[in-house]
């Protein structure tokens, strides 16, 4: 789960670089975080996907953010809200989808946790009806 974990800290780093800054951040830029993710990291068809999906959310938020526009809903400067203004859950629905894989391939309490989160967020609503890590492991998962 630790390359998981390593993995959605670097695609929320993305996700406020481009949003906060996103002068900094070309086309070029995004394509070489990509490439340096592939670099360092083993990649699987499923992550890749989910990566590229990012990728495409942080093109759209960096060019949204990138051009003001008057009357746009208060953001105080956090981007978290930018990226809700943004795109909303379409931009996190691929952080659920890596949190997911890394549950399943590794299961541990803190992936479980990030997992529960992060569907909160994207579905609003409990994720499994609010099991427990321990009730979700004697499911014969772990």
């Amino acid at each position: 789960m630790a390359e998981h974990s390593s993995l959605l800290a670097q695609c929320e780093d993305l996700y406020a670089g481009v949003c906060l800054d996103g002068e900094m951040w070309p086309d070029p830029a995004l394509a070489d975080w990509l490439e340096g993710i592939a670099a360092s990291m083993e990649v699987d068809r499923e992550t890749g996907r989910e990566l590229r999906r990012i990728l495409r959310a942080a093109q759209k938020l960096r060019d949204f953010w990138l051009v003001p526009v008057p009357g746009r809903p208060p953001d105080h400067g956090d981007w978290k809200t930018r990226v809700d203004i943004g795109l909303g859950i379409r931009a996190w629905r691929p952080l659920l989808a890596i949190a997911q894989l890394g549950l399943a391939r590794q299961p541990s309490q803190e992936g479980f946790e990030d997992v529960k989160e992060r569907f909160r967020v994207v579905a609003g609503e409990h994720w499994m009806d609010g099991v427990s890590f321990e009730e979700w492991m004697g499911d014969g998962r772990g």
